[in-house]
């Protein structure tokens, strides 16, 4: 059946118009085809959205529940914290030491028959020995006895310690008080011959 005029001078400009884009062109046919593309997108396109309206339509109205939060009740417990004060007394005591100092003098009395050194008195004398406080009093003591008994005058002991004219550190066997170093010379000689050859005279003085 032979196509109207009109028809066929559409299908020509659409053939010409598809020409002058692309060296290739189907055939007459792809416009029907073509058409039937359309109208089949179309019908697709609309019963999409009328089933989509239908679809709202039918949906009942959202409800909206308002929410109600109740807070939790907060109680607050105050407690009262007593704290004992305790009160120290401290007592301070005060010791007062007293130190008793006591002196003791000592008189130091000759054995009998021995001489001794008069208190309070600086003289002259002849030294028959001397010997160390190691030595002990006692045999000092018996040297003055000895000397004593060969006849020498006023034979005593002492302590060289006692007499800063003399060397400390020993016991002295002395023999005589003098007055004057000429009068303890003199009797030196008698020391010398009873046989205390070592015997020498010396100042006793406090």
């Amino acid at each position: 059946m032979p196509r109207p005029q009109a028809t066929q001078g559409v299908v020509d400009a659409l053939a010409a118009g598809w020409r002058r884009r692309f060296a290739w062109y189907p055939g007459d046919w792809i416009w029907p085809a073509f058409l039937l593309l359309l109208l089949t997108a179309g019908a697709t396109a609309a019963a999409v959205v009328a089933a989509s309206t239908s679809k709202h339509a039918a949906a009942p109205p959202a409800t909206t529940t308002p929410t109600t939060t109740t807070a939790p009740a907060t109680t607050t417990t105050q407690t009262a914290t007593t704290t004992p004060t305790t009160t120290t007394t401290t007592t301070t005591r005060t010791t007062t030491t007293r130190t008793t100092t006591t002196t003791r003098t000592t008189t130091t009395t000759a054995p009998p028959g021995l001489t001794a050194w008069p208190a309070r008195t600086s003289g002259y004398t002849d030294v028959l020995e001397s010997i160390p406080l190691a030595s002990g009093r006692a045999f000092a003591v018996a040297r003055a006895l000895a000397a004593g008994r060969q006849g020498l005058p006023t034979v005593g002991v002492l302590v060289s310690s006692d007499y800063p004219s003399l060397h400390p550190g020993y016991y002295v066997v002395f023999s005589g008080i003098y007055p004057s170093s000429g009068a303890a010379g003199a009797a030196l000689g008698a020391a010398h011959a009873h046989g205390f050859a070592d015997a020498y005279q010396a100042r006793v003085a406090r």
